[in-house]
C-alpha cells in the first residue's frame, strides 16, 4: 500500500513538471495503478535490438580553421536481455554495444605542388551494457530508463602525405592503433509505434552525446 502511494505521488510531479509527452501516460498509469495486470512495454521476456545513429561524439581537430576537417555519424548496434526478475522497483536488462566512427583532417598547401597532409581515425567500440527501467517510467506504450556502459574504444590511425620532405622520399604513410577503456552513462526513451517496433533517442557521455535510432522487441 505504502508503494502505491508513493508510486502515485511521483505520477503527480510528472503530471505538474508540465511535460506534454508523458501527461497522458501519467494519468493512464495513475488510473490503472492499483491494477496488477497492467501491460508494461518491458517485462522479463524483453529482448530488444537498437539500430542507433548517434552525433556529437569525441573526436580530434575539432573545429580547426579553413581546412578540411569530417566527422562520420557514430553508428551502433545494440542487444539488450531483461533480468528475469525485478532487482527493486523495476527490471535490469544487460546486453552488448558495438559502434563504429571516423573523423579525417587534411590540410593541402604550396598549391603549386599540391602538397597535403592527412590524419585518418578510425574508432570501433566494443561494451557491455547495463540499462535499468524503473516501473513507474514504464509504460504499454513507452518507457523511461537510464544505464552505463564499461568497455574499450579501438582507434586506428593513419598519417598520410605527398609532401617529400628534406629526404626527398616518396609519399608517406604512417599507421598504429591503440585502445582505450570506456566508461559512458546515459538515459533514453523509447516509444513503440507497433507491437514489435519502436524509435528510441538516448542522451549520455563518452561515444556519442545524442544518438537517435530505431528498436526491434522479440
Amino acid at each position: 500500500m505504502k508503494t502505491k502511494i508513493l508510486n502515485t505521488i511521483f505520477l503527480l510531479l510528472v503530471l505538474s513538471s508540465g511535460i506534454k509527452a508523458y501527461e497522458a501516460l501519467a494519468i493512464k498509469e495513475i488510473n490503472l495503478l492499483n491494477n496488477e495486470s497492467v501491460v508494461k512495454c518491458y517485462d522479463e521476456n524483453t529482448r530488444i535490438l537498437n539500430f542507433g545513429i548517434g552525433l556529437n561524439g569525441r573526436s580530434y581537430y575539432s573545429g580547426i580553421g579553413p581546412n578540411t576537417y569530417s566527422k562520420s555519424p557514430t553508428f551502433s548496434l545494440t542487444y539488450e536481455k531483461a533480468s528475469p526478475k525485478k532487482y527493486g522497483p523495476g527490471y535490469l536488462g544487460v546486453g552488448a554495444y558495438v559502434g563504429y566512427d571516423n573523423a579525417r583532417y587534411q590540410n593541402t598547401y604550396d598549391l603549386s605542388k599540391n602538397y597535403y597532409y592527412e590524419h585518418n581515425w578510425n574508432y570501433i567500440t566494443i561494451a557491455a551494457r547495463g540499462v535499468y527501467h524503473w516501473d513507474l517510467l514504464n509504460f504499454e506504450k513507452a518507457d523511461i530508463y537510464g544505464g552505463a556502459l564499461v568497455g574499450i574504444r579501438i582507434q586506428s590511425y593513419k598519417y598520410a602525405s605527398n609532401d617529400p620532405g628534406p629526404n626527398a622520399n616518396d609519399n608517406i604513410i604512417k599507421n598504429q592503433g591503440n585502445a582505450f577503456p570506456l566508461l559512458s552513462v546515459f538515459t533514453g526513451a523509447r516509444w513503440y509505434l507497433a507491437k514489435s517496433y519502436a524509435v528510441y533517442s538516448e542522451i549520455g557521455t563518452g561515444v556519442s552525446y545524442f544518438t537517435v535510432g530505431l528498436s526491434y522487441k522479440f
